[in-house]
């Protein structure tokens, strides 16, 4: 005779098992996901990445500023002022305004700030070359008044929300996924 409280209990037990090592794992995925994304990026060192568009493409992408600030994140917001001026704000702490013009330089695109008399000002430079397999390699470099290692990172993640807008039409993102809830420990 077969005992059915026994065989519950067994299977509730191997139930629990699977459950801690599904949350271990991805703990442990969790772990690296975070390292890889937080790892510090030096802002002084320009970011580089590929996408599958034509130079043309990428140009033009860059020039609209409601692309610049979906691109640069929560953080950042980018408007016109009037033909190739734009006004950035940072929303960060000690959140920041600053005025560039847009210039098109041989390279791509310089978003270039006023100069103070003792100052340099902001600098957000583009340049796009043929990427040796096909597409176009997009190369970002910043110098604006926020934290090097902010600036590094998010000229990090604005080349890859670029790219993925280009290519996809949408910004991947685990906002609203139930696989980016807090867990209890985290609350």
């Amino acid at each position: 005779m077969v005992d059915f409280d026994r065989v519950v209990q067994n299977a509730s037990r191997v139930v629990e098992n699977a459950n801690r090592a599904i949350d271990d794992a991805g703990r442990s995925v969790g772990g690296f996901v975070r390292r890889a994304v937080d790892r510090p990026v030096d802002a002084r060192k320009p970011q580089t990445v590929t996408v599958a568009a034509p130079r043309a493409q990428v140009m033009q992408f860059w020039r609209d500023p409601e692309n610049l600030s979906r691109v640069f994140g929560d953080r950042v917001r980018v408007e016109t002022v009037e033909a190739n001026r734009l006004r950035w704000t940072w929303e960060g702490p000690g959140g920041t305004t600053w005025d560039t013009r847009v210039d098109v330089t041989s390279e791509g695109l310089a978003f270039v700030g006023e100069d103070d008399a003792d100052t340099t000002g902001p600098r957000v430079v583009l340049a796009v070359s043929d990427a040796p397999r096909g597409g176009t390699a997009m190369t970002l470099r910043a110098e604006v008044p926020v934290p090097d290692l902010v600036t590094g990172a998010l000229t990090f993640t604005a080349l890859y929300r670029a790219r993925a807008l280009m290519q996809t039409g949408e910004i991947p993102t685990l906002q609203g996924s139930p696989s980016a809830r807090e867990s209890e420990g985290d609350a």
